[in-house]
């Protein structure tokens, strides 16, 4: 590293930073430094409110766990880009709420979020809106289908470069974990799927580090499905988004006879 040599130096130019502070001592001790030549830094200048260097970090982390999920797509979706019925401004400030709990090391009122609602509403496209919007918010956050949780803790599921248990530690981490499609095409789970998922959800409440899930199953039938405890843990004061509406999909029908009923909610 080399400086410009202040006037006091027998030859100006680009000297070694060591010897430019010794002679800048130097003149110190012997009160022979012109002080008036050095100007006042402005307040603007000293340290920035955001750690400007890692927030490249967070945004790439963010990305990758999208890719990771084969949602690079989504990434273009914004908090701004979304309608009255995704509540944009209800999870902006709870999103808010979880940085500034961050910041103070406190622990935000609602943990939690829940995004529920019929299937095509726009859950996934709201959490992962806010799960972008944290990460340019000063919060380390991931997107983790439930589904592909389970499958890469499976022997040899893990995505190429991971072991189980660095999975399990990159998702009981961050600071956000955007989980979606909870209990996804489950009609059951057994042990082992409650215990993982269980696990999980633990880790991250006894940290104290936020959740926020999208779902198109009621509680109760979570409950059904993962177990009392699981649900309280999870739900527990936790911030109720309800997104319903028309398929955004658009999803075409054909043949004939009666359709099922799809889960209900709320």
């Amino acid at each position: 590293m080399t400086i410009t040599a202040p006037e006091c130096l027998p030859e100006r130019g680009l000297v070694p930073a060591s010897f430019a502070l010794g002679q800048v001592m130097l003149g110190l001790k012997n009160r022979t430094l012109d002080m008036s030549r050095f100007s006042p830094v402005p307040e603007d200048v000293g340290t920035p409110t955001l750690d400007e260097g890692h927030t490249e970090v967070r945004r790439q982390a963010w990305l990758n766990s999208l890719r990771l999920a084969d949602h690079a797509d989504y990434a273009r979706w914004t908090l701004d880009s979304l309608d009255e019925e995704q509540h944009p401004d209800r999870l902006r400030k709870w999103v808010t709420a979880v940085s500034l709990a961050k910041q103070k090391k406190a622990k935000p009122k609602a943990l939690n979020g829940i995004a529920y609602g019929n299937v095509g509403s726009g859950k996934s496209t709201a959490v992962i809106a806010a799960g972008g919007y944290a990460a340019e918010n000063g919060l380390m956050a991931r997107y983790l289908k439930h589904s592909h949780y389970l499958q890469w803790l499976r022997p040899n599921g893990a995505p190429a470069g991971y072991s189980e248990q660095q999975v399990r530690k990159l998702f009981a981490d961050c600071d956000l974990l955007v989980l979606d499609e909870l209990c996804g095409e489950m009609d059951n789970a057994n042990d082992w799927v409650r215990k993982e998922s269980g696990d999980l959800i633990d880790a991250r409440v006894a940290s104290g580090r936020p959740t926020l899930c999208a779902t198109n199953l009621t509680s109760s039938r979570i409950g059904q499905i993962m177990g009392s405890r699981f649900l309280s843990r999870l739900g527990g004061g936790a911030a109720l988004f309800e997104i319903v509406g028309d398929d955004r999909r658009g999803p075409v029908s054909w043949g004939g006879g009666s359709e099922a009923a799809g889960p209900s909610w709320g």
